[in-house]
C-alpha cells in the first residue's frame, strides 16, 4: 500500500521536535504498528498536494497549528483534495486538524472550543465498533493538543467516541473514514515537548494538569496504530500484517 502523509504543519510555525520532520514521526509509528507501506510525504501547508487522489492509495492527514476557519489558501485545496478523494473512493485518516477537515470538507462542522485547551493525556469512551477495531475496548487514553473540536458529523458518519469535554473524539464514515481527535502518534517526548512550549502561555491551572497527566501511564497510542492499519488494509487488496 503507498500512503500519503499529508502534512499541515509549516516548519515555520512549529519547533516541535519530531525527530526529523512530522512525517518522519508517522512513518516510524505506523513501522512500530507492524504496517509494511510504502510512505510519500507532502508538504501541504507550502502549498505542495498529490498531483491526483490517485497518487496513492490512501491519505493521512496530520494535525496542524492552523484551524480549518483561517483564510490560508491551502486549506481550502486540501479541503476541496479531500472530497476528490472521498468522491474516487481514497481511504482517509485525519488526526487532530486532519480529523477537523475531514468533517468539515465532507458536510460537518469544525470551530474553536470556548471550552479552551485540551491538552495533555486524556481519556474518552469508545463507544461504538468497527471490525477493523477487533473487540469492545470501553476506553481509551491519549495524548491531546488542541484548542478546536468538530461540533457536528458529515453526513454518514458514526460516532465512535468522545468525552465531556470533546464529545465528537472519534468517527468513521463506513470503512473509507477513519478520524480521531487524539495523537496516537505522539510519543512521551513528544508530548512533553509540546507541554514544555506552552508554558506561560496558557491558563497555568490548565498547564499543571496537563503535566501531571503525563505521569499516569497507560498511553494506547499503538492499539490505535493497530486499527490504523487494520483499516487501511481491510477491503483492499493489501493484506494486513
Amino acid at each position: 500500500m503507498k500512503l500519503g502523509i499529508l502534512n499541515a504543519i509549516h516548519p515555520d510555525e512549529s519547533q516541535v521536535n519530531w525527530g526529523g520532520s512530522p512525517v518522519d514521526a508517522y512513518i516510524r509509528y505506523f513501522e512500530n504498528a507492524g504496517a509494511d507501506f510504502e510512505y510519500i510525504g507532502y508538504q501541504v501547508a507550502q502549498g505542495q498536494l498529490p498531483e491526483s487522489p490517485d497518487a496513492c492509495d490512501a491519505y493521512l492527514i496530520t494535525g496542524s497549528p492552523k484551524g480549518v476557519y483561517d483564510d490560508d489558501p491551502w486549506i481550502a485545496e486540501l479541503a476541496q483534495f479531500l472530497r476528490d478523494c472521498y468522491a474516487a473512493g481514497k481511504k482517509l485518516i485525519g488526526i487532530c486538524f486532519g480529523h477537523q477537515i475531514l468533517a468539515e470538507a465532507l458536510g460537518g462542522h469544525s470551530k474553536k472550543s470556548e471550552k479552551g485547551w485540551g491538552l495533555g493525556q486524556n481519556t474518552f469512551q469508545i463507544n461504538g465498533e468497527k471490525p477493523w477495531m477487533g473487540g469492545d475496548i470501553g476506553m481509551l487514553n491519549l495524548y491531546f493538543a488542541h484548542q478546536d473540536q468538530v461540533t457536528s458529523l458529515p453526513p454518514g458518519a458514526e460516532l465512535l467516541g468522545g468525552n465531556d469535554f470533546c464529545p465528537i473524539g472519534f468517527y468513521a464514515i463506513g470503512d473509507q473514514v477513519m478520524a480521531i481527535q487524539g495523537h496516537p502518534e505522539f510519543t512521551p517526548e513528544i508530548m512533553d515537548d509540546i507541554l514544555q512550549r506552552k508554558e506561560g502561555q496558557i491558563d497555568d491551572q490548565v498547564y499543571q494538569a496537563a503535566a501531571r497527566s503525563l505521569d499516569e501511564g497507560g498511553n494506547d497510542g499503538q492499539q490505535v496504530g493497530r486499527w490504523m492499519v487494520n483499516f487501511l488494509t481491510t477491503g483492499s487488496d493489501f493484506p494486513g500484517n
